[in-house]
């Protein structure tokens, strides 16, 4: 992708976000009676699910070992030295949340599905809103790819004790 490419598609996403998230924030200024814990789980379900152990999670580690392989493949053929394993490269996002952090987004999405199932059918929408704001804003980086990463360490937390327990 060229710098022009991930300049727009992060423009976009921050865009679509936003559009959202000024779309929630207005429901709720215009007495939207639903709790915003349920739009904040969804942000939460993005970070663990999606960003990190989904899609993008595995998209980033893909590319990243990709990245690795292509560098030194051009290192090994450039200068005839083999290069050595050394130390491991760094954690990739997908890696960085691992089974405990899925674990814990499975668990909180099992729970919302639970309840949008029992007769709660009006969470779905807030759920379903804050998740996209947090792929669309969590993707793009910035202060909230941040807090995106503080959500996962607290759900790789909550996953340990969820997995430690049984």
């Amino acid at each position: 992708m060229s710098t022009t490419g991930a300049a727009a598609g992060g423009i976009g996403s921050i865009a679509l976000g936003l559009v959202l998230l000024f779309y929630q924030l207005g429901r709720w200024r215009g007495g939207d009676p639903t709790p915003k814990i349920h739009f904040f789980a969804g942000v939460a379900l993005a970070a663990l699910l999606f960003l990190g152990a989904g899609i993008l999670g595995a998209m980033g580690g893909a590319a990243a070992a990709f990245g690795d392989g292509v560098g030194r493949y051009a290192l090994e053929n450039a200068t005839g030295v083999v290069a050595s394993a050394g130390s491991r490269p760094p954690l990739t996002g997908g890696e960085k949340v691992g089974a405990s952090g899925a674990l814990a987004g499975l668990v909180l999405l099992a729970f919302y599905l639970g309840l949008i199932k029992s007769g709660r059918p009006d969470l779905k929408e807030p759920v379903i809103r804050g998740a996209l704001v947090g792929v669309w804003l969590g993707a793009a980086g910035g202060l909230v790819g941040m807090a995106m990463g503080l959500i996962r360490t607290s759900g790789n937390t909550v996953g340990d004790l969820l997995l430690k327990t049984f």
